[in-house]
């Protein structure tokens, strides 16, 4: 989610920069500048961890929801009142969530706006090196979230690739015999279950064969009674 650890890293170092700024003795040229984008990064990342844990009480799943309530297995009004309750708190969660990536989003973009500022230094070109990759690289890194945050996600794609990127590939009758049993696997298991028939019928078999010379036994014995003694 948007307003994870990162929102509360970025957050606390938004508010020490701030500090540092308003209470040092050393200024960077557009530091008062840069304490504005600082102050607005701290805000919304502080807001969108807001959004976030607001948006993870409305977590609960359709089986939790049914844990808490079981009369509603054999009440259907409990239920329809368990179901609309879901969809409201599943709408309640899609705009938290919403929200939080906005916040975290416009965030981040504030405190990229911030680092590049205590960057500039205050002299005439040229500048030192040093600060001259430094406002390159972050200068780039905000082009690009800004246009990751305007296109939702769905630009640069060399950097964002995206799911409909996914082509799946071309397998014979659409990746079935990888799907379901194989056949020799289906043969192993028909074999396995005429062993089992065999097993039975040697099983019956030799119950009916003791069955019957415990009978003849007994008849033996009827036929030919011991004398007395």
């Amino acid at each position: 989610m948007a307003g994870g650890v990162a929102a509360a890293l970025l957050a606390g170092f938004s508010l020490t920069t701030v500090a540092q700024l308003v209470i040092g003795q050393d200024h960077p040229w557009l530091s008062q500048w840069a304490i504005a984008a600082f102050a607005v990064a701290a805000a919304l990342l502080v807001y969108a961890l807001q959004f976030s844990a607001t948006a993870l009480g409305y977590a609960a799943t359709p089986s939790d929801r049914l844990d808490f309530n079981p009369e509603a297995a054999f009440l259907p009004d409990v239920l329809k009142a368990i179901r609309a309750r879901q969809w409201e708190e599943m709408q309640l969660r899609a705009d938290y969530t919403v929200r939080a990536k906005l916040c975290y989003n416009f965030g981040l973009l504030a405190f990229l706006s911030g680092l590049g500022l205590i960057l500039v230094p205050h002299q005439p070109w040229p500048w030192p090196l040093g600060r001259v990759v430094g406002v390159v690289v972050v200068s780039a890194s905000l082009l690009i979230e800004l246009a990751w945050t305007l296109s939702d996600g769905e630009w640069p794609k060399f950097l964002l690739p995206t799911s409909r990127d996914v082509k799946p590939d071309n397998l014979p009758d659409d990746g079935a015999y990888y799907l379901f049993a194989r056949p020799e696997a289906n043969e192993v298991i028909e074999g396995l279950r005429k062993c089992v028939g065999l097993l039975e019928q040697i099983a019956s078999s030799d119950g009916q064969g003791s069955r019957a010379g415990a009978a003849g036994s007994g008849n033996e014995t009827i036929g030919h009674p011991k004398p007395p003694q």
